[in-house]
């Protein structure tokens, strides 16, 4: 079997969607999950703080902590 790192790339992703999709603390449905290179980029807005920190611990479970970009804004920011 040959070492194909695109597989590893879309397996990491779907990991990572899924974990935070079924998190029950965390409002996920404004958050996308992609992948830039060998890093998981998390966008979209946030209720908060905490929200933000769930995200993003979730993803460096899956795709180590190096790996994972996040552009997400909070929500509270953008009203302000």
């Amino acid at each position: 079997m040959s070492f194909e790192p695109e597989s590893l790339a879309y397996d990491q992703l779907a990991s990572v969607q899924a974990a935070v999709s079924a998190e029950p603390d965390l409002e996920s449905s404004s958050i996308s999950v992609s992948m830039v290179g060998r890093s998981v980029l998390l966008e979209g807005y946030v209720a908060g703080y905490g929200d933000r920190e769930k995200a993003t611990a979730i993803a460096a479970l899956i795709a180590g902590p190096e790996n994972v970009r996040d552009r997400m804004q909070d929500r509270e920011e953008m009203n302000g």
